[in-house]
């Protein structure tokens, strides 16, 4: 995953209610002070259907990044996710993806 990317993307975060790996990213995302536009799956059926038609079934988390060319990259897993937004802040200090120890703390 790059470091530097586009100041124009737009991040996008698909969510559902109850889904601790949900609410691990979007602390690590405030945390980084990174701000993700959060869709709720269980809250509107667009936004079920999009994550469906690109990822073929509605396993959450998933960020969805939108760059200016108007294409979209898809990540899944929240681990994943979390290091690329680790990787996404340039001021972000630097964690290892096997280091777990900045995971431990609860869902909200």
């Amino acid at each position: 995953m790059t470091t530097r990317r586009a100041q124009n993307e737009k991040l996008i975060l698909y969510t559902r209610n109850w889904c601790g790996y949900c609410e691990l990213v979007k602390r690590a995302a405030e945390e980084l002070g990174l701000t993700l536009e959060a869709r709720n799956i269980w809250e509107n059926p667009d936004w079920s259907s999009e994550l469906a038609t690109a990822r073929g079934r509605l396993t959450v988390p998933v960020l969805r990044i939108d760059s200016a060319n108007q294409a979209s990259e898809w990540i899944s897993e929240s681990r994943v996710i979390i290091q690329f937004l680790t990787n996404y802040h340039e001021r972000a200090p630097v964690r290892s993806p096997d280091d777990a120890t900045w995971l431990a703390k609860p869902p909200i």
